[in-house]
């Protein structure tokens, strides 16, 4: 029996692999997945062919702009169509993992467990807890993780510290950076063995997600510039700002970070702390030469 991936072309469905995982694209083809369309192709015929045993569900708009921009499809593949995929898993009796997000929460306080007040600010966090309400009513065999921000350690894979460090390379010396905005970044391939334990042993519950750390993006950058070192910091300029000055169509909650005790009870590996990622790419990539290249 296997496991599918539903959504599989993104970040995170790209770091599941073995023969175990059937995974599905719907735009971004890649070798070895299955094309699916979730408004129109029936999951029936992957899950009987296959011998699906059970699912992780990662297909969304998870923009919160596009969610916005384009209300009525992301409200169709979001919502309407991601309801009726699960209840063919519910019927099937098929245990199921949801990818909820941290934008549940509209980021007053922070420090959420998963018993804290859902109040998104925006659309996307507003259609997230809409599936966690209906999955929630409808059975007991399911995972909900609550994604926090992601980070990997490729220098291409447009992350944070990956962006911050290609920007420097690039010679780009300015940037303006907000304070006030915290979350608790997660480490991808941490996700990656969580989801497989979770699958391993059929995890159930809903749990929070996130790193070990609660940081702001301003802390994040200057963890990178500390591990840079003084000669390339001296050279940066860093201004602060407020997430509200920064341009995006839908609201952003302030401070989404994380209390992960429950996630961490149930759990057999420590979670890897951002500075220890952040120096693993700086040193594979020799970045430090590479920054000091440009600037002479």
């Amino acid at each position: 029996m296997r496991s599918l991936i539903i959504g599989a072309s993104g970040k995170i469905g790209k770091i599941m692999y073995g023969k175990h995982f059937i995974k599905t694209y719907y735009k971004n083809k890649f070798e070895g997945g299955i094309k699916f369309n979730l408004l129109k192709d029936n999951v029936d015929i992957i899950i009987k062919k296959y011998n699906i045993k059970n699912v992780v569900l990662l297909s969304a708009i998870s923009d919160p702009d596009e969610c916005l921009k384009k209300k009525n499809y992301s409200n169709l593949l979001n919502i309407i169509k991601t309801k009726k995929l699960i209840d063919k898993l519910i019927n099937k009796k098929i245990f199921f993992i949801f990818f909820s997000t941290e934008y549940i929460f509209n980021g007053s306080s922070g420090n959420y467990n998963e018993n804290s007040p859902v109040n998104p600010v925006n659309l996307y966090g507003k259609q997230k807890y809409i599936i966690e309400n209906y999955i929630r009513n409808k059975t007991k065999n399911f995972c909900i993780l609550r994604i926090a921000k992601t980070y990997g350690d490729d220098i291409n894979d447009t992350t944070l510290i990956s962006s911050f460090l290609k920007n420097l390379i690039n010679g780009k010396n300015f940037f303006l950076i907000a304070t006030d905005q915290k979350f608790s970044p997660l480490y991808v391939k941490d996700l990656k063995k969580i989801i497989n334990l979770f699958l391993k042993k059929e995890v159930k519950g809903v749990f929070n997600l996130g790193g070990p750390e609660q940081l702001s993006r301003y802390d994040c950058i200057n963890i990178i510039l500390h591990l840079l070192g003084k000669k390339i910091k001296s050279k940066i300029i860093i201004k602060k700002t407020l997430i509200k000055n920064v341009t995006t169509l839908d609201k952003r909650p302030l401070d989404v970070s994380m209390d992960i005790k429950k996630i961490k009870k149930v759990i057999n590996f420590k979670l890897k702390k951002f500075a220890a990622i952040a120096n693993i790419i700086i040193e594979k990539n020799n970045a430090k030469y590479k920054i000091l290249k440009r600037r002479h």
